[in-house]
């Protein structure tokens, strides 16, 4: 795999996003699951680019919003 971001990736965070807002956790779920693996198979992790990393960022950010 290339360094840079699959498009796949892109999709594959719209549906996370998605799920995530019609409250579908078990699809959203199966969607985080797919980026990382997505991601495992990147050549380079250092890119500024991740689906990942901003599928996290809102699940965490997520997870702060229900705490308060």
């Amino acid at each position: 795999m290339s360094s840079e971001t699959d498009p796949l990736e892109h999709v594959i965070l719209h549906a996370f996003r998605y799920a995530c807002r019609c409250e579908r956790l078990d699809i959203a779920e199966f969607m985080l699951a797919a980026l990382e693996k997505l991601d495992q198979e990147r050549a380079d992790h250092v890119s500024t680019e991740r689906p990942l990393m901003d599928a996290y960022r809102e699940v965490t950010s997520g997870l702060q919003h229900r705490k308060n």
